[in-house]
């Protein structure tokens, strides 16, 4: 693939991803905040636990060979029909599995209710398969503005059946039916787009091939996502579920950088990069430059909202989630790390080494499930300290292995990091110096505050960010001057 198309098609791709996830996002907040007015902060905790157990539909839905077939150059018929095959198979026994232990579950934590929510949310095992090697080979053809339209047109008849729900009274059935109903709209319209149709076969010669590489990458997802997710068993089980609600909002606050930026463009990367695995100083180059971009996005997010929580929490969610301020500035401390870090992930398998990406995530979640059990001795907040405190070495371990693979310094990657880090202390100090001047002489009212938060806050970091010249900034005010 040559330079000039790679980078269009990086951009083209980059582009679509991220307007997908911006309106999936906006469209995910406008329902949470109308759903947190309409239910319970309990109503949110119980279907964080569920979400535990659901949430692994991702990890099974294909066995990780969605993954493979991006990764592989050579695909056929019997690759993807074989792929399907499975993801059926397995979808089904792991349903049954869920089914059986719903129960147990209920038990463990004294919430009838949760048995009856994660059998009906079984049914999602059922349904994941039948799209996700379509979704898999339009990633392939780097076609992802199929997949935004895909995407984004899904999530918004969710909202708004859950919404529905909610207000004809089915509470907490409202955030697990619309989760269900997107799934089944979702499945004629990706047939339809893509005229691919699979058949129920077994070829052992590709099975053995796409497994051979998806299952390191497969025991990654899985630890990864029980690491990330262990902290909503333990605040449910040792603290309760409305502390567990609390938690919740503020975790998938934080998380919206990392689902707006960062996974967005890790999901058009691991093509490219797969692409051009041969190539290390390409790979050198292209890694770095998205490395500044995504953190000139990102620092400002995170600590933007460090400085505006308050504000925004009791305006946007209501005062009944106010213990959920604290958590929420905690946790953006992990969200800017994390946010630069996701992206290593991607080099590592679209070199064909997930097998470093398995025992980083062994590594890495046997270190974060031991600071979640040390600190939830000290309630929610040492476990979110603990979470922080456990970030970090985390952060450089993984990176260490990612600049060895493509032969980048550690000095280079941080060096990436600084125009970024610089505008964002600088921001915070004009926030800082605003909130001084509005508690001791202003005093406008909390709306107001936050609004005046939001704009000073993005112009200032825009003057700073002019000021050091910073050439992805100046790259993306060019692009706005040909598109005018």
């Amino acid at each position: 693939m040559k330079k000039t198309e790679l980078k269009r098609k990086v951009i083209n791709g980059s582009f679509w991803t991220v307007f997908s996830n911006v309106g999936m996002q906006i469209v995910t907040f406008a329902v949470t905040v109308i759903l947190a007015r309409l239910l319970a902060p309990a109503d949110f905790g119980i279907v964080a636990i569920s979400a535990v157990f659901t949430g692994i539909i991702t990890l099974f839905q294909d066995l990780g060979m969605g993954a493979a077939i991006i990764q592989r150059q050579n695909i056929d018929d019997d690759y993807l029909s074989t792929s399907f095959t499975v993801s059926l198979l397995v979808g089904f026994v792991i349903s049954l599995v869920l089914i059986g232990l719903s129960p147990l579950i209920a038990v463990f934590y004294n919430e009838e209710l949760l048995k009856y929510i994660l059998m009906v949310s079984s049914v999602g095992f059922l349904l994941s398969p039948m799209t996700s090697i379509h979704t898999s080979i339009l990633t392939k053809r780097l076609d992802f503005k199929k997949i935004a339209i895909i995407n984004f047109s899904t999530q918004l008849i969710s909202g708004l059946f859950s919404i529905s729900l909610a207000l004809i009274g089915y509470s907490v059935w409202s955030l697990i039916l619309g989760k269900i109903f997107a799934q089944i709209i979702l499945i004629p319209v990706v047939w339809k787009i893509v005229s691919w149709r699979p058949r129920l076969v077994l070829v052992k010669k590709c099975f053995n091939d796409l497994f051979g590489y998806s299952s390191n990458l497969l025991g990654f997802n899985f630890l990864n996502y029980f690491a990330r997710n262990l902290d909503n068993l333990i605040i449910g089980k040792y603290i309760g579920a409305q502390a567990l609600g609390y938690y919740s909002v503020a975790y998938n606050l934080m998380l919206k950088p990392l689902q707006l930026i960062s996974w967005s463009v890790g999901k058009v990367l691991f093509p490219v990069f797969s692409s051009i695995q041969d190539d290390p100083e390409r790979t050198r180059g292209i890694y770095l430059k998205i490395i500044r971009t995504i953190s000139l996005i990102t620092f400002p997010m995170m600590t933007g909202l460090i400085i505006v929580s308050e504000e925004f929490i009791l305006t946007v969610y209501g005062t009944q989630w106010q213990p959920a301020i604290f958590p929420l500035q905690l946790l953006c401390i992990v969200g800017a790390i994390q946010s630069v870090n996701t992206t290593g992930g991607t080099i590592l398998n679209a070199h064909g080494r997930p097998d470093i990406t398995f025992k980083l995530g062994v590594a890495s979640s046997f270190m974060t499930v031991t600071s979640f059990f040390i600190g939830i001795r000290w309630g929610l907040i040492g476990l979110i300290a603990a979470y922080i405190a456990v970030t970090i070495p985390i952060f450089f371990m993984g990176q260490y292995f990612v600049n060895r693979l493509i032969g980048l310094k550690m000095s280079s990657y941080l060096g990436a990091l600084v125009p970024a880090s610089a505008c964002s202390v600088l921001m915070v100090g004009v926030l800082l110096g605003f909130r001084y001047v509005n508690g001791s002489s202003l005093h406008l009212d909390i709306d107001t505050s936050l609004f005046t938060f939001i704009i000073l806050g993005i112009i200032s970091y825009l003057v700073f960010a002019f000021m050091f010249k910073i050439p992805e900034v100046n790259e993306a005010l060019d692009m706005v001057r040909k598109k005018i």
